[in-house]
């Protein structure tokens, strides 16, 4: 079953929101979707196959790594603020 969720934070006329749909093959949520608005951003290439974004909105600040893994592209969010707030995503076919 696929599971759909959104987090949401606004402040000073920004916001961020982070949604997810479905899940992880170890079960926690998949990493599908990061809306802001207002935001600040930093994009840099960490190497050929890593590039790096800060994300400054609605109060939050995130990182949100975007590398290649096993031949897959990867995604891996996490909330500066709060060290235990983190997401991941793939490439892998989602069911519809």
């Amino acid at each position: 079953m696929k599971r759909k969720a959104k987090l949401l934070w606004k402040r000073d006329n920004s916001s961020v929101e982070i949604r997810t749909r479905g899940e992880l093959p170890d079960g926690r949520a998949a990493l599908d979707e990061i809306v802001a608005r207002g935001a600040y951003l930093h994009l840099e290439q960490m190497t050929h196959e890593h590039w790096w974004m800060g994300i400054s909105a609605g109060g939050k600040y995130f990182h949100l790594n975007v590398r290649i893994e096993d031949g897959r592209l990867a995604v891996h969010l996490s909330d500066q603020h709060d060290g235990n707030a983190k997401w991941e995503g793939d490439s892998r076919e989602q069911e519809s």
